[in-house]
C-alpha cells in the first residue's frame, strides 16, 4: 500500500505540473506575423497566424497570401506541436514551435510525405 501511495502522489505531481505548464502556455494566444520559406523552394513568404486556446488544445489559423491553413495544437514543455490542414487541395502537415516568454518564437514544419522541413519565424503582431 505504501508503494501505491507514493506512485499516486508522484502521478498527482506530474499531472499538476502538466496542468500548470499548460495554463502558463495560455499566454501564447494572439496574432503573430510569420515569415518562412516553403520546403525545397526558392523565395520566402509572409503572413499571419492566430492562436486561440480551446480547452487543453489550441486552434491555429494561418493566412499566407490567399491560402489558409487550420490546425490543432498541444503544448508540452514550452513546445507547441500542431497538426494542420490547408483549406484547399494541398497536403496536411505538422509543425513544431518553441515558446519563449509566453510567445511563440518559431520552429519548423513539413507536409505529409515530405522529406524536408522548413523554418518559420513568428513575431507577436498584437502585443509589444
Amino acid at each position: 500500500m505504501a508503494v501505491w501511495a507514493r506512485s499516486a502522489a508522484a502521478g498527482f505531481g506530474i499531472v499538476c505540473s502538466v496542468l500548470i505548464a499548460n495554463a502558463a502556455a495560455g499566454g501564447i494566444e494572439g496574432v503573430y506575423t510569420v515569415e518562412g520559406q516553403n520546403p525545397g523552394q526558392p523565395g520566402s513568404y509572409k503572413g499571419e497566424a492566430q492562436i486561440k486556446q480551446t480547452g487543453r488544445t489550441y486552434t491555429v489559423v494561418w493566412r499566407i497570401g490567399q491560402t489558409q491553413q487550420v490546425g490543432t495544437g498541444i503544448v508540452i514543455d514550452n513546445v507547441l506541436s500542431i497538426v494542420f490542414s490547408p483549406v484547399g487541395p494541398s497536403r496536411p502537415g505538422v509543425a513544431v514551435y518553441n515558446i519563449t516568454d509566453q510567445r511563440v518564437s518559431g520552429g519548423v514544419w513539413t507536409t505529409l510525405g515530405s522529406q524536408v522541413v522548413a523554418e518559420e519565424i513568428w513575431s507577436p503582431a498584437d502585443r509589444p
